[in-house]
């Protein structure tokens, strides 16, 4: 961990925050880019997977210093990443020039009684030795493959701790120990842990060895049914600051101190540039402060990885556990083994409402036209209904474009009475592939398509008044 570079304060850089960091260049010392969003599934057989070339030379040619941070592949679950994804991953690595990577401690794919599938958010795997096994074992061959050091993220937990379940700080150092990798702490998430009833955090901090600690993330929550959510959706709480003082001091090769925010919800809750300048100032504070204070790590050895005992042979095996877990969370599988644990948990309801969260928001957002022209012609109720119809036909997607792609074929056997909805649908998948492949394609329409189009994207009726035969080339 020493020999890593100091990197200092940054942002995770998201889709439209690239004006802000552009403005606050000097606020700035790196940004962290998380790779899955530059890539997507290929239709040519021999590359199942492709990366947007223009999007990827666009952070190339931004001048800070850059992070990689994995959201397609964790390292907690049994199911192992696609070697396509990994190859694509160092390619980025590599592109960005990127001191170290990292990924979640979660699992999203589950080997179920049916086949693989993807959960659709990041689910916590159970913390028993056996997983710890798992998760270690991952590490070290995902580490194998990267020409950087390799760091898991610290992740935040919904569920009540199982009877015989290790503890949080347990749990991520006897991984770190064992996988001999870095840990990027989240200071937010261990802050979320605790307010929803599980370890505290510096309890936490006390079960890990915190010389591995190369990164640390913060970032603002919000509320769901009386939980705290790592929501990423506002500045950083002044009780985490205070927290955060006290804990960076005990990170001997912190190298990044990094924030996190949607974008979305800056505009949503009127954050401005002025206050996400200020944030930044008050991270540097916290990163100078750091280093005057800064304290000698504490070598004592730690019995990190445990053998199997009998409390953990009452425990589930990392698969079971995946696809009970996922099972209930999907409601898919309703006789799931531990179903009673599950049910009696309301983390799983709020592991639930967040899944469905990001399946809407991703159709929504992939298929913005036509979910305007459903909504304006049937009204927000059914198309919601058609939504839960659909997730109950499919598992999530991990991209935007295929989960849009099911879903449009959803639609198409619904006899909608919709005019023009299969038009607005194909003009919808084909701007994606446009946009993916940059080659133009030529939609058919039966109506003028213009007037169609402009009327939604204003999100008014359209008038539906001409008809005739039209075609729409779409061009990169």
């Amino acid at each position: 961990m020493r020999e890593l570079p100091e990197l200092g304060v940054g942002m995770v850089c998201l889709p439209g925050l690239e004006a802000f960091i552009e403005a606050a260049h000097e606020l700035i010392d790196v940004i962290e880019i998380e790779p899955q969003p530059l890539w997507f599934k290929s239709a040519a057989a021999a590359v199942p997977y492709a990366v947007n070339t223009g999007a990827l030379a666009q952070l190339c040619a931004d001048p800070h210093p850059k992070l990689v941070h994995g959201i397609g592949f964790p390292v907690g679950g049994s199911v192992a990443p696609e070697p396509d994804q990994v190859a694509l991953f160092v390619d980025v690595i590599k592109a960005l020039g990127a001191s170290w990577a990292s990924e979640h401690l979660s699992f999203s794919r589950v080997d179920g009684a049916a086949g693989m599938f993807n959960t659709g958010f990041l689910l916590p795997p159970l913390q028993s030795a056996q997983s710890v096994a798992l998760a270690a074992s991952n590490i070290r061959a995902l580490s194998a493959q990267l020409p950087v050091p390799f760091a898991f993220e610290t992740g935040v937990n919904y569920l009540r701790p199982l009877p015989g379940e290790m503890s949080d700080g347990a749990f991520f150092g006897a991984i770190a120990e064992e996988a001999d990798c870095a840990i990027l702490l989240d200071l937010h998430n261990l802050w979320c842990n605790e307010r929803n009833g599980r370890q505290g955090v510096l309890a936490a901090l006390d079960d890990m060895p915190l010389e591995r600690v190369c990164e640390v993330h913060l970032a603002g929550g919000d509320h769901l049914d009386g939980y705290y959510l790592d929501a990423h959706s506002g500045l950083v709480p002044p009780e985490l600051m205070q927290l955060a003082h006290k804990v960076l001091p005990r990170l001997p090769n912190l190298k990044a101190l990094l924030f996190e925010i949607v974008p979305a919800y800056m505009s949503a809750r009127t954050i401005g540039q002025g206050e996400l300048t200020a944030q930044l100032r008050d991270l540097r504070q916290l990163w100078n402060e750091r280093s005057k204070s800064l304290q000698v790590a504490c070598g004592t050895p730690r019995p990190m990885a445990r053998t199997i005992t009998a409390a953990d042979s009452a425990l589930p095996s990392p698969t079971e556990w995946e696809r009970a877990l996922a099972g209930r969370v999907l409601e898919s599988d309703a006789d799931a083994p531990f179903a009673q644990v599950f049910d009696a948990d309301n983390g799983v309801a709020v592991l639930r409402q967040l899944v469905a969260a990001v399946r809407s928001g991703t159709i929504v957002d992939s298929m913005t036209l036509s979910y305007r022209l459903i909504v304006l012609s049937l009204g927000e109720p059914a198309f919601l209904s058609l939504l839960r119809a659909f997730w109950k036909t499919r598992p999530p997607e991990p991209f935007a474009t295929e989960e849009a792609l099911n879903f449009a074929e959803f639609l198409r056997t619904q006899g909608l009475a919709i005019p023009h909805l299969d038009e607005v649908l194909a003009f919808e998948l084909a701007s994606h592939q446009v946009r993916m492949y940059a080659q133009h394609k030529t939609v058919r329409f039966t109506c003028s398509p213009l007037p169609l189009l402009m009327a939604l994207r204003q999100a008014r009726m359209p008038d539906f008044a001409d008809h005739g035969d039209f075609a729409l080339t779409i061009e990169p």
